[in-house]
């Protein structure tokens, strides 16, 4: 994994709910110098595993990897300053936790979110 390559998204590209989530994200938020889908990535160059990737979003940049709600911690606190406020907000120890079973949870059950979205299966 490369310590000078572009901050990175990686998401669940078979998601409608995470497609939608990115979609809206993305340009409100922190623009990453790439968003990936997982599913046609080159995971190896991330670091990460099929298993990692499957169980939830990643935010690599500069040689680290984020996971999970953290993933949108780090992410976040790359963004315009509403986002850095909120990424240093999700940073505080007790949120930290909440946060990340909040992820947990959405994740687990993503593709059961109902939505104008669709969802695709993976092969």
């Amino acid at each position: 994994m490369s310590d000078t390559m572009s901050p990175v998204i990686v998401y669940d590209g078979n998601c409608g709910f995470c497609r939608a989530a990115i979609r809206f994200l993305v340009p409100r938020l922190a623009p990453a110098g790439v968003v990936q889908p997982w599913q046609g990535a080159d995971l190896t160059t991330y670091g990460l595993t099929e298993d990692q990737a499957r169980a939830r979003m990643w935010f690599v940049q500069g040689g680290q990897r984020h996971g999970g709600a953290a993933a949108f911690t780090a992410w976040a606190r790359t963004g315009n300053a509403a986002a850095r406020a909120a990424g240093r907000l999700l940073s505080l120890p007790g949120i930290t936790r909440v946060a990340a079973g909040a992820y947990w949870l959405v994740a687990r059950k993503r593709h059961r979110i109902p939505g104008p979205w669709e969802h695709t299966r993976t092969l």
